[in-house]
């Protein structure tokens, strides 16, 4: 009789062997025998992950729901206060396939991208949710669904794509089209139809087969796929690589530019834009983009709205620097959701810190890991990083794009709260 796996090995993606005989090579490169109850291990999550990504998902049409609950997740999607956690599997697909026929209505984007929403982003979504791991508290498909609509509502509050409520109408065929114009001055002028969709690819792409392991730890334990990309964003490079893999599975490899030759840049730049915007999550890179989205935001103050002055180039390095911008306040959006909303996400998150710090210990790697096992240290970890990091790269991101002033005031109240709570906790 199957044996069921023990709950300890569910956690922060060490829930790894259906069968498996201890060797640790795959993800993690041989190291002997690892009799553990969290990992016996590594090797059958780097088979799973091939097989996912190699195998077509007969399942790929959109699931079919009753009217009523179609209904309320389209509401809840244009809700910050999304829950998709809190979602079945089957609405967790609805929802994101929704998404994208709420983009898609935006009038000419079909023609744009030369991609079909049911022959070919369907399925794509349901092969991408076969590859992330369902055994991470955190880096799960339930993320990347709350990243991209994320990532809607900020560019619906900037007024670049139609509500999902646009669903609600009874014509079908009913279209919409920006009233801003394209590089008409605001900064997320610059985005055009293809660099939206690219936004919202990447959204639902970015962490696709994370192993529930940070860079560091890879890096540390010297695993195959750390040493391939010499330690520098091993992960954001593979899931950009598996992202684009099974993007050319479903016939989207024109829109990537392949085989199109020297004259269709502007498809080739398409794939430069999704791997640029995907590689931007890894956060040991998030100086570098500060310091060069500050630079962007002060010359887009001072530049001129002479487009003879600017260039496709310029053009270019602003579209790789808002598609960026988006992703990485989206990725670590926690902070300005909802109180309860973000303790969710800061939860799952730790679940899979916790188990990375048992796994180091266990193999004798340097701890990378600060868990926050009791409340005043969760308290401090999250202070820490809502003055580090999100508030910063959030009050910069409302310097280009003011309409996500809201978000910004929802992060500065959580951060008073969190104060307010380590205040009590310290007492």
């Amino acid at each position: 009789m199957k044996q069921v796996r023990p709950r300890s090995a569910d956690l922060g993606g060490l829930h790894l062997a259906t069968a498996g005989s201890g060797s640790g090579h795959g993800w993690l490169g041989y190291s002997g025998e690892m009799q553990t109850r969290f990992a016996e291990l590594l090797t059958d999550m780097y088979n799973e992950t091939l097989n996912a990504v190699n195998e077509r998902d007969a399942e790929s049409a959109p699931t079919d729901l009753p009217t009523e609950t179609r209904i309320r997740l389209i509401h809840s999607l244009d809700s910050w206060n999304f829950e998709p956690h809190k979602l079945p599997d089957e609405e967790v697909l609805a929802c994101t396939m929704m998404l994208f026929e709420a983009l898609f209505r935006i009038e000419h984007i079909q023609d744009s991208v030369g991609v079909s929403l049911k022959d070919q982003i369907y399925p794509l979504i349901h092969h991408l949710r076969r590859i992330y791991r369902w055994e991470n508290t955190y880096h799960n498909f339930e993320h990347a669904l709350d990243v991209l609509q994320c990532s809607y509502i900020f560019l619906r509050s900037a007024g670049m794509v139609p509500p999902v409520s646009i669903l609600l109408d009874e014509d079908p065929e009913r279209t919409w089209t920006s009233q801003r114009k394209f590089d008409s001055g605001p900064l997320v002028t610059c985005l055009g139809l293809k660099e939206l969709f690219v936004v919202y690819i990447a959204a639902i792409g970015h962490d696709v087969a994370h192993p529930g392991f940070t860079n560091l730890f890879m890096r540390n334990a010297e695993t195959p796929l750390s040493m391939v990309y010499d330690g520098k964003s091993a992960l954001e490079q593979m899931h950009c690589s598996l992202l684009l893999r099974v993007m050319r599975h479903y016939g989207l490899g024109p829109l990537l530019g392949d085989n199109c030759g020297s004259g269709n840049g502007s498809n080739q730049n398409v794939r430069k834009l999704l791997s640029e915007t995907v590689l931007a999550t890894d956060m040991s890179v998030h100086a570098d983009f500060m310091k060069n989205f500050k630079t962007l935001v002060g010359d887009g103050k001072a530049r001129s709205t002479n487009e003879g002055e600017q260039g496709d180039s310029q053009i270019w390095r602003r579209q790789v620097l808002l598609c960026q911008g988006i992703m990485k306040c989206a990725d670590i959006s926690n902070p300005f959701r909802p109180y309860h909303v973000s303790q969710h996400w800061a939860a799952a998150l730790m679940g899979e810190w916790t188990s990375q710090a048992m796994l180091e210990k266990y193999m004798n790697l340097p701890c990378t890991i600060q868990c926050s096992d009791d409340p005043l240290s969760e308290a401090n970890g999250q202070l820490f990083f809502i003055n580090a990091f999100a508030k910063p790269l959030l009050q910069l991101m409302v310097e280009a794009v003011p309409e996500l002033q809201p978000h910004l005031d929802q992060c500065l109240d959580n951060l008073r709260l969190w104060q307010s709570r380590q205040v009590d906790l310290k007492a």
